[in-house]
């Protein structure tokens, strides 16, 4: 290598010109304190070594300075600012402006050399030890107080003293020694919490937003603050503005650290009004609107009944509802079916007939099934998996996942969950197994927005009767886990009494809400009949009315 580079990125942190590389090869690091060997930084060590010494220094400890206190008009700065920090200039002998500064770098109070940059190219190299340096300016802070201002850098840190010291203010001012890095704190950090108040002034970017966040956490709650600037950094500010007062106003309008996830209620207002613009789609059923007002995307509705009530049925009107009421993109992954037998549902609810039995279609033309398929499935709004039985936890994700980013569904059907589960062979819990995909089900609706209608199915209970017999449903029947309960929004149970003596009565599904996250509302919401001879569920409004027999079934 013919010569030294300065400001190149560093290979191991994020910064992107704070490492140096030597004429042998080997390079360090200002931001992360780390020396590399020359293999290292070409990509081709393969043996371990012993430590590198890092950069070359200065033999004495601490080096003379040769530099000396002026102003530095490029960054703002004057000579009195430098000289309150102890930085040196040093002077182009082309040019006659100031070339480089040298930062006094401390170790535990003692000075152990000094970090020099190159201000053309922001270039930096170490004259004496610059290793395990303390927070840059902190030697002039003396011992706790009411208010430290942490900055990201050098410059900015002295940008900061001098805005201050302009609005008659003599704050304490220090700045972290390497960039956006934590280190630093963590070594002072008893001494930063003998202040009262610690105000953040880090770059107004990513890396010194998240870096802030960082040092925040790890200092005592409700101490921090972050400060905002309208431009990059302090230097910057003092550059454009150059007034003390608009930045003494910015530092006491700077907004106490909070963790993510913690807002304080004061700001809510818009919040409360966010979800006004966001339309409930209807029921087909008037007594389920009555109790849920109507279906929202970004929830979870369960569907749950015993075996052989007839959870299909009522999916199918679901489906069929939703393409016909929205003009939303749909995802079924119905489990237990072919997709042949997912059309011919969809397409039966369109034609008012049970067209998924060959016998009932014997009578019906083509033409008919080719126009009622057009007005249904031949929209390219409808999608459902190519796959019959049980698939994994990862697959199922995967699958739902592109139907809601890469096909634009906003409603997805999932019938059902004890299948997936059936899968998960390997866990041998299915407890677990539910919570793992209920939570991730319920974070994937959080991040997409889409609406998820879940079927479940019912535990046995005990006593003589079971669901099949009409047993009233409770959240406690639901198998598996309480995570179905917990984390869906809506449940939603399908109550008949199959084995009813009265034919009307055995083919009454009965609608019960048992959870109710928007409304509250809960209890049997519709009473659904089911006509043969269409296929088609009902809503049965007057039930003593259709309970009561007919003339001909009275004897009349």
């Amino acid at each position: 290598m013919a010569g030294q580079l300065s400001g190149q990125p560093c290979i191991k942190c994020d910064s992107s010109d704070a490492m140096t590389v030597y004429p042998d090869g080997g390079a360090y690091c200002f931001s992360c304190n780390t020396p590399f060997f020359a293999d290292q930084v070409d990509g081709n060590s393969t043996v371990d070594k012993p430590p590198w010494d890092g950069p070359p220094k200065v033999k004495s400890s601490p080096p003379i300075l040769q530099a000396v206190a002026a102003d530095v008009p490029s960054r703002g700065l004057t000579k009195a600012t430098l000289e309150y920090y102890g930085v040196g200039a040093e002077f182009s002998e082309s040019s006659g402006e100031v070339e480089t500064l040298h930062f006094p770098v401390y170790n535990t109070g003692e000075l152990g050399g000094y970090k020099v940059k190159t201000l053309a190219t922001k270039q930096f190299t170490a004259r004496g030890s610059t290793k395990n340096p303390d927070l840059f300016g902190s030697w002039k802070c003396g011992e706790g107080g009411k208010l430290l201002i942490i900055t990201e850098g050098e410059e900015d840190c002295m940008s900061a003293h001098q805005l201050l010291k302009q609005a008659g203010k003599n704050y304490n001012v220090v700045s972290l020694p390497t960039g956006a890095n934590v280190s630093a704190i963590r070594k002072k950090l008893e001494w930063i919490e003998t202040f009262d108040s610690i105000i953040l002034n880090l770059d107004n970017d990513k890396i010194g937003l998240d870096c802030a966040k960082e040092i925040a956490d790890v200092l005592t709650p409700g101490k921090v603050k972050i400060m905002s600037l309208p431009v990059k950094d302090a230097n910057d500010f003092l550059l454009t503005s150059k007034s003390g007062m608009s930045y003494l106003k910015l530092l006491w309008s700077a907004k106490p650290y909070r963790p993510d996830g913690v807002v304080s209620l004061s700001s809510s207002w818009d919040s409360m009004f966010a979800d006004d613009q966001q339309e409930s789609v209807p029921y087909p059923w008037v007594g389920l609107n009555d109790k849920l007002y109507g279906m929202r995307k970004r929830e979870i509705v369960t569907w749950t009944a015993g075996s052989g009530i007839g959870k299909s049925a009522l999916v199918r009107e679901l489906e069929h509802h939703l393409l016909k009421k929205t003009n939303d993109n749909i995802g079924i992954l119905a489990l237990e079916e072919s997709v042949a037998r997912t059309a011919w549902g969809i397409v039966s609810v369109e034609a008012n007939l049970p067209l998924s039995i060959r016998e009932e279609r014997k009578n019906v033309s083509l033409e008919d099934i080719k126009g009622w398929y057009d007005a249904t499935l031949g929209t390219d709004r409808i999608f459902t998996l190519d796959h019959f039985g049980s698939t994994s936890e990862e697959n199922l994700m995967n699958r739902v996942r592109y139907m809601i980013k890469g096909l634009e569904c906003e409603w997805i059907i999932l019938d059902h969950l004890s299948i997936v589960v059936s899968a998960m062979q390997d866990i041998g819990d299915e407890r677990k197994a539910i919570d793992s995909i209920m939570t991730k089900l319920r974070q994937l609706v959080e991040e997409t927005g889409a609406g998820l209608h879940l079927v479940s199915h019912l535990r046995r209970v005990s006593g003589d009767k079971g669901h099949e017999q009409g047993v009233e449903v409770s959240l406690s029947h639901l198998r598996g886990s309480q995570a179905i309960a917990q984390l869906s929004d809506s449940v939603i149970a399908a109550e008949r009494n199959q084995q009813a003596d009265n034919e009307k009565e055995a083919n009454l599904t009965r609608l019960r809400v048992l959870k109710n996250r928007y409304a509250g509302l809960t209890g049997l919401a519709a009473n659904l009949g089911y006509d043969r001879a269409t296929g088609r569920l009902f809503e049965v409004l007057n039930l003593e009315e259709y309970l009561a027999p007919s003339i001909n079934e009275a004897g009349c």
